[in-house]
């Protein structure tokens, strides 16, 4: 004879960030298992094109095995909170609403929001949210919009604690005042990066990005989704030519992923070093020369700028000849 599991006995879990590109599979069973199957709602409510920017979280036992999940949207809607059925009350939901809130206050929005199931709405009661509105229907089940208001954060961030920032959620500008600030710095974002990296530099700085760990961050990136793609502009490959670059190998054993590009000599240098991470981190300095700069691991605002002057210039550009034919 089976009995329920007991909700007062604790029993170990963990909860992670994923991606919708890494976990769509275990995302999508938890969601189809909970929401299609359990609550009935029709599949056609239940995917949209959100989930691949949301920023995803799961939970798993002690096996490995997917126990919850939840997301939220870029504009801090948390939602899709599905936890299985002998999880329940065992701390799941909360521990993951925590750490979607974390990540919200890292990116420093003022509010997070959520339409709670009206049977849910003493948990997130507890979480602080409150009620706003009236309740309303949505696939045939009662909800309750609720929403909790956010603390600032500082926005300087001593360049000790670079190993400290997370990709796409900590909010706030570190100050690079030598070459090894910029040389960990790159690494440590670009280590982070899931789907692009866009680099605008006049020669690829060895100091910064001829060493074995950017170029295995920059492997990593350039391999991890088939939809991952390096795009790196120079404005000069005669010392690439002269004294080789590590990078260059790089982009020959992954030519479907990275790419090197040289500058139409019409375009200005609008800033002599810049790159861009996900759409979402940047580092940048004024003068390639020097060392002054700054990073930011979540500015999605500046990013779409450089961005900007990045892809109207790589319009422009061609392949670099030169280093085709590079024998390094």
């Amino acid at each position: 004879m089976s009995t329920s599991p007991d909700p007062t006995v604790a029993k170990p879990f963990t909860v992670q960030r994923v991606t919708w590109q890494n976990a769509e599979t275990e995302l999508r069973i938890l969601r189809e298992f909970v929401f299609i199957k359990e609550q009935n709602v029709p599949p056609e409510l239940e995917w949209d094109e959100k989930d691949e920017n949301a920023v995803h979280v799961l939970a798993h036992d002690e096996k490995g095995r997917g126990i919850g999940t939840a997301r939220m949207t870029l504009d801090g809607h948390i939602g899709r909170m599905a936890v299985l059925r002998a999880w329940r009350r065992r701390g799941v939901g909360s521990k993951m609403l925590t750490a979607l809130i974390t990540i919200a206050r890292a990116r420093q929005l003022p509010r997070v929001k959520l339409d709670a199931q009206t049977q849910a709405i003493d948990f997130y009661l507890r979480h602080d949210f409150a009620p706003q509105g009236e309740v309303f229907m949505d696939a045939n089940i009662p909800h309750q919009h609720m929403t909790r208001s956010l603390p600032s954060l500082d926005v300087h961030i001593n360049v000790n604690d670079l190993s400290k920032q997370v990709l796409g959620e900590t909010r706030g500008h570190i100050d690079l005042k030598g070459r090894e600030d910029n040389k960990q710095a790159a690494i440590h974002m670009v280590a982070q990066g899931q789907r692009s990296l866009n680099l605008f530099t006049p020669n690829l700085d060895p100091r910064i990005f001829n060493n074995t760990d950017f170029i295995e961050a920059v492997k990593k990136l350039a391999i991890n989704n088939p939809q991952s793609k390096v795009n790196i502009l120079i404005l000069d490959s005669s010392e690439i030519v002269a004294h080789g670059h590590r990078i260059v190998e790089l982009a020959r054993r992954v030519s479907s992923h990275i790419f090197i590009h040289r500058a139409d000599e019409d375009d200005t240098k609008p800033c002599d070093t810049f790159m861009v991470v996900d759409g979402v981190g940047i580092i940048r300095r004024a003068h390639n020369d020097r060392f002054e700069g700054l990073a930011e691991f979540n500015n999605p605002a500046e990013a779409r700028l450089l961005l900007k002057i990045f892809n109207d210039a790589w319009e422009r550009s061609q392949p670099e000849p030169e280093l085709r034919c590079l024998h390094l």
